[in-house]
């Protein structure tokens, strides 16, 4: 989703994971409408500009914490925690509190922390805007092939031009709450 600040990019974002609801419409996952779930309740994982991480907690229990909340045995969670931070490039980082963590090591928990319960739509909201161009480039480059290599729907809001052209498959442009839609060629 490309668009100017204010053109309701995050918004939408956030009704599909039901932290917003619509006003009027429909949001439909595999067919199924989702309006009347509550976000913990859909099959979407979503991913704050914030991070959103608990800082009172270590990376493994930030990241074991829907997991429990889906009352899993001990030793899934702990080998689905295990996998993920292996998956985004922080394997054996379980132990260390999110509070020493560099802003990209922050933001790949923060990614891994959706991934975790298994989304079939993850949910990006400008995830890389806090971190410096190099690094930005980077984690986008590492974001495009975890999502690839799992083969999820990712909806990924962003303002720049730059990062729309290099994540994604399909540009939806918005302004003012609306898509703006191409012409057809005569």
């Amino acid at each position: 989703l490309l668009g100017p600040s204010g053109s309701g990019k995050s918004t939408l974002l956030r009704m599909v994971g039901g932290f917003e609801t619509p006003t009027s419409g429909s949001i439909r996952i595999d067919g199924e409408e989702v309006i009347h779930l509550p976000p913990e309740k859909r099959p979407t994982g979503m991913v704050f500009q914030s991070h959103a991480l608990w800082t009172h907690m270590n990376v493994f229990n930030n990241l074991a914490f829907g997991l429990k909340l889906r009352r899993l045995p001990a030793r899934d969670i702990r080998d689905k925690v295990e996998a993920v931070l292996e998956l985004v490039g922080l394997g054996g980082y379980g132990k260390r509190l999110t509070t020493q963590l560099s802003g990209g090591q922050q933001q790949r928990v923060a990614l891994a922390r959706s991934l975790v319960l298994e989304p079939k739509i993850l949910l990006l909201d400008e995830p890389f805007a806090s971190l410096d161009q190099h690094l930005r480039e980077r984690l986008r480059e590492e974001v495009r092939d975890i999502q690839q290599r799992l083969k999820i729907t990712t909806l990924f809001v962003t303002h720049g031009q730059d990062e729309a052209l290099a994540l994604a498959d399909r540009i939806v442009v918005m302004r003012d709450g609306k898509t703006n839609r191409p012409r057809a060629r005569t």
